[in-house]
Order: structure tokens, then sequence, then C-alpha cells
């Protein structure tokens, strides 16, 4: 829904595990419709899943590709991201390390300090012109590709980076899932 508040007028694709569909329509008559164009199964991995989603899509324009773990996108983040997209080509939202981060050998014996002030975390929604994009995942699946912006990097095109949001958190592990509940009740104490 939060894409719909940001673009009233894209096309929004789900791409869902099959596994999910009926769960998916039992949600949607519970609480409405979640504004979805088109809802298509994923696949075995993002980048098949991503390449089932691109299927609907028009040849032209820009496409936004958008993680289901992260459930806290904000409009102004999807609506930066989309401008410069269609302004440069691409961008990825980005936010700032704040840990320490260490850098071990293959074995694990030994590590050394990594420069924190020139790292930055990777978001969602990726964006990108969506020839470009489509143009660039005609290639066979590689486990290097983590993101869409790594898809786009191999078929050798740079990739912007843009603001990100620190509430944009990914939710993966049962850690996240308490930390995400604690901001659900902050952000929204009545539901």
């Amino acid at each position: 829904r939060r894409f719909r508040e940001a673009l009233p007028d894209a096309e929004v694709t789900l791409v869902l595990h099959e596994s999910l569909f009926e769960e998916f329509a039992v949600l949607e008559a519970k609480h409405g419709s979640a504004g979805a164009t088109h809802v298509v199964p994923g696949g075995a991995e993002r980048f098949h899943s991503v390449l089932a989603g691109l299927a609907t899509l028009p040849d032209t324009g820009v496409v936004g590709i958008h993680d289901a773990v992260r459930p806290f996108p904000s409009v102004e983040t999807i609506q930066r991201c989309f401008a410069q997209a269609k302004a440069q080509g691409s961008a990825v939202p980005v936010v700032p390390v704040k840990d320490s981060i260490r850098k071990m050998d293959r074995e694990g014996a030994s590590s050394q300090a990594v420069d924190r002030s020139v790292l930055r975390a990777v978001q969602t929604p990726q964006c990108f012109d969506l020839a470009t994009l489509k143009a660039a995942f005609e290639t066979d699946y590689r486990p290097e590709f983590t993101d869409d912006a790594s898809v786009m990097e191999a078929a050798g095109h740079e990739v912007q980076l843009c603001e990100g949001d620190p509430w944009n958190v990914k939710v993966t592990t049962p850690e996240d899932l308490i930390i995400a509940k604690a901001f659900v009740q902050a952000a929204w104490p009545n539901s």
C-alpha cells in the first residue's frame, strides 16, 4: 500500500511464493486490497523472482524493486528513488554503516578493521530504467547476484546511490522481528 500512496498511478507487480497465494487472498479479503496490478509466482532465487515480475511490465519507464523483508519504506524514500532513477537511470538507497566492521580471511583465522566511513548498507526499493534493467537480466543467474544493483553492475552499468532511510529495516531474524514489532508499536500505537 505504501507504493500506492507514493505513486498512485504506478503498476504494482507482487511476486509471491506459490504457497502464499491463498494466504494473500485471505489477507486482502480481511484488510482490503494491497493495490497490486499483477500477482505472479516467484522463483528459486531473488533473481528469478525479479525476472518473473519484470515479465509483467512494459519495456519503458522506471521500475522499483522492493523486498518484502523491508516492511517500512517511507513514501519519501520511494518517491526520491523513483525521481532519481527517472533523472539518472538508477537509484539504490543506502544508509551509513553504524557498526564497526572487520574483514576476515577465508579461514577465519585473522581479521582486519575496515573503514566504515566508506561503507554503506544497501536498501530497497532499488529503482532503474526499465529497458536497461530488463536487458541486464538477459543473463544466467549467478550466486553473486545478491540484489538488482549487482545484476546491473555485472552488465556494465554504473549504479547511482541515493539517501536511504534508517527506519527501512530488514526483518530476517527473530531479533529483527522484535525490533520491527517495537517500531510498529511506537509508530502506530493503536494498531
